[in-house]
């Protein structure tokens, strides 16, 4: 008996280091998370400029907030170790936020260690968690690890720095030293506020790394989340509690924007020809892990293109692209001012002094605006249902088919026995499709300019959508 129990305690220690191993937090189901790029997010760029604004971040149904990289960054002025789209950007400053300086240090531009306490404190009182982007695949040439230990960074074997294929030095997870730095550092940043990490690239970062870190902070706060830019179930299986849908979310944003640049191989492709590989994808999927699904994030919106799909469609295109990104199985992301659909340029390069930055951040007037209004009033309302209705955080999903290659995405959500339709039209066009066995149930829960009729045939005028209680039937 003795050994039989010490069998049981072995193994949920073992288990609790394990992120996707232990149940996810009851609160990341239901979960809307924002993502805030400081340089963008307002116009003084700085902590005590976003605590400000936090108030309106949750009024929109936000549970998460989280932030990107806002560490001391590398002021090399050698160009050869910056990244393509950095060079190319135009504003010739070394300060790239994925390009870190120094772990434990916040870096001047935004503020110091008591605004981020001032911001996480905040955050928790308005009922909000607080993420933050973990960058460890890499970092700058001047890392102050490469001072504090002789094997900091990879070698070539010519004893050259390894580099990645942003330029920025690969970091050694042999090292154990810097093993204990960077997961001392996460204690650090936990310390402060933090109540988990956004992991990027993570999938070409060490498993063993994540697990013996996950191990470590879990002790110190049981219900830390992980979440990994990448997609390795096996990172998921082991460590992370989501991963990221990227062909959902590209599919999505390239379907609505196909001049995009960087996305060749998806954007002439119709939607039926897209959607097999998402869901080819997702059936990888562990089940229970999460999807960080997105509209915008800080890549798609980092190069002052032109045609965010805010800027180049009316308001309606992008509200029903988040009715079918909230409602989905996942995890859904706005990014800086989707709430208010705002449509400005965006690049994380700019620095704080740079003189045209001021355009290049958050139109915070759109949220006057008839086109921002109505936006946040659909966010809203998308954000409580998450939070209220158990067939959108607990329910299952299957993907109904029949109206993807006329533009309309469509799924049916089930917990025990209740169903709900979704479908959304992605297109400028009235459309209608046939999805066999439904029968609408009562009143919709949310529409506009959508219809399901009682012989499963679904209208839906330009961009509309619905979301309906059904049930099975056979169309009579």
């Amino acid at each position: 008996m003795k050994r039989i129990l010490c069998c049981v305690v072995a193994c949920f220690a073992i288990g609790a280091g394990f992120g996707a191993m232990r149940p996810t937090p009851e609160y990341l189901k239901k979960a809307v998370v924002y993502q805030i790029v400081l340089r963008n997010f307002t116009r003084d760029g700085n902590f005590k400029a976003a605590t400000a604004m936090l108030d309106h971040v949750r009024s929109a149904g936000v549970d998460v907030v989280y932030l990107s990289p806002f560490v001391e960054m590398d002021c090399d002025m050698d160009e050869s170790g910056w990244s393509t789209r950095q060079k190319a950007s135009g504003y010739h400053t070394p300060k790239n936020p994925y390009r870190i300086s120094n772990y434990d240090k916040i870096d001047p531009e935004y503020g110091n260690d008591a605004d981020f306490q001032v911001f996480s404190e905040r955050a928790h009182a308005l009922g909000m968690k607080v993420y933050m982007d973990l960058v460890y695949l890499h970092c700058g040439p001047n890392n102050v690890l490469k001072d504090l230990f002789p094997d900091a960074f990879q070698k070539n074997e010519d004893g050259t720095v390894r580099t990645t294929r942003w330029h920025f030095p690969y970091i050694n997870f042999e090292s154990k030293d810097v093993r204990k730095y960077l997961i001392d550092s996460m204690l650090h940043w936990m310390r402060l506020g933090c109540d988990g990490f956004r992991c990027d690239v993570g999938d070409a970062v060490p498993i063993d790394f994540w697990v013996e870190a996950v191990t470590i902070c879990q002790k110190v706060n049981p219900d830390l989340v992980m979440i990994n830019e990448g997609t390795k179930t096996e990172w998921l299986e082991k460590a992370f509690d989501a991963c990221y849908d990227w062909p959902w979310s590209f599919s999505i944003r390239n379907f609505l924007t196909p001049s995009l640049p960087g996305q060749k191989t998806a954007k002439n492709k119709t939607l039926d020809q897209k959607m097999p590989g998402v869901r080819n994808y997702e059936a990888k999927i562990p089940e229970g892990a999460l999807m960080f699904c997105f509209l915008d994030n800080h890549d798609t919106a980092a190069d002052d293109w032109g045609d965010r799909f805010d800027r180049v469609h009316p308001v309606e295109a992008g509200n029903a692209a988040f009715v079918l990104t909230f409602l989905r199985r996942g995890l859904p992301l706005l990014f800086n001012g989707n709430e208010i659909a705002d449509n400005s340029l965006n690049t994380f390069f700019a620095s704080v002094e740079d003189i045209g930055r001021a355009r290049k951040t958050v139109d915070w007037a759109r949220a006057l605006h008839p086109a921002g209004q109505k936006r946040l009033a659909l966010i809203r309302k998308l954000a409580k249902l998450r939070h209220d209705e158990a067939v959108f955080y607990d329910g299952s999903q299957e993907w109904v088919t029949s109206g993807e290659k006329q533009g309309a995405i469509a799924f049916v959500r089930r917990v025990k026995d209740r169903a709900v339709f979704v479908t959304a039209n992605l297109t400028d066009k009235e459309l209608a499709f046939t999805a066999s066995g439904i029968v609408p149930k009562g009143n919709p829960l949310l529409s506009e300019n959508g219809k399901l009729a009682h012989d499963g045939t679904v209208t839906l005028g330009p961009w509309g959508f619905l979301v309906s209680d059904c049930q099975e039937g056979n169309g009579e």
